[in-house]
């Protein structure tokens, strides 16, 4: 089922997990399902214009510039050329800009205020953060009804989950009770291999509740995709981990209960 307007913040404190692969392809995933999506990156890495085949030197406007109030944000959507996709940018940070930034997005609320009205225009607006917990990921985190948590086999990984459920009962204490738990994503995931099981295993362990049925497995690809500056489900749909992007986005559609409160972990 899905809420208009829902907000989803895709986030971890971990590089290297398949955040962004995950926001550009679950987007594109909910977009072919007649979904109207909305696509922000908050990563100053601007990853998610690259994963879009957008030449980030041709960025005019982006989210930056709608936080210091120098553009609207209807002047900021861009047209990724995806039926029912659209997209707002991040263009590459100066370190200065970086700093700029984390100053816009010090006001927890500022961000919220923003999205939130615009957010009722879509099914779904899907955010790529950065992989730290500060800044643009807070902002994003005070706005969104729900999270999504990716998550690569390996011990950094699984200790960088264990960080932001600490970070996220903070925040549903104290700016957004209403914040719930989208659910653990597995990427990267080798069938078979004691890693992947040895992860899989802690995981459910410590959060069995939250650990989504798909998981997206290890692909070359994904990779390949990256390198032509293709999204997967663009640049090959029949890939294995392009199917279960799209297996991901029905999962979340017909999810009817999420869980609101975050348990100790």
């Amino acid at each position: 089922m899905c809420t208009m307007g829902k907000i989803i913040a895709i986030a971890i404190p971990k590089g290297g997990v398949g955040k962004t692969t995950t926001a550009i392809n679950l987007a594109i995933a909910l977009s072919q399902s007649g979904k109207k999506i909305l696509l922000i990156d908050l990563d100053p890495a601007g990853s998610c214009s690259s994963g879009l085949g957008i030449n980030k030197d041709e960025i005019n406007i982006d989210i930056f510039n709608i936080l210091q109030f120098n553009a609207s944000f209807q002047q900021a959507i861009l047209n990724t050329g995806i039926n029912n996709l659209d997209f707002i940018p991040l263009k590459h940070l100066t370190y200065l800009d970086e700093i700029r930034l984390g100053k816009v997005a010090s006001n927890e609320q500022l961000f919220k205020n923003i999205i939130r009205p615009e957010a009722l225009s879509y099914d779904y607006v899907i955010i790529d953060c950065p992989p730290y917990l500060t800044g643009t990921t807070n902002s994003a985190l005070v706005a969104a009804d729900s999270i999504l948590i990716p998550v690569m086999p390996g011990q950094f990984s699984i200790d960088a989950v264990s960080k932001i459920f600490s970070h996220l009962r903070t925040i549903h204490r104290t700016h957004n009770p209403e914040l719930k738990i989208e659910g653990i994503l597995l990427t990267m995931y080798e069938f078979n291999t004691n890693v992947s099981f040895a992860a899989k295993k802690e995981l459910f362990r410590k959060y069995p509740e939250h650990i989504l049925n798909t998981s997206i497995p290890k692909n070359a690809t994904v990779g390949e995709a990256s390198i032509n500056n293709k999204p997967l489900l663009i640049f090959e749909p029949n890939a294995r981990a392009a199917k279960a992007y799209t297996k991901l986005a029905t999962e979340l559609m017909e999810r009817k209960d999420l869980f609101s409160l975050v348990r100790s972990a």
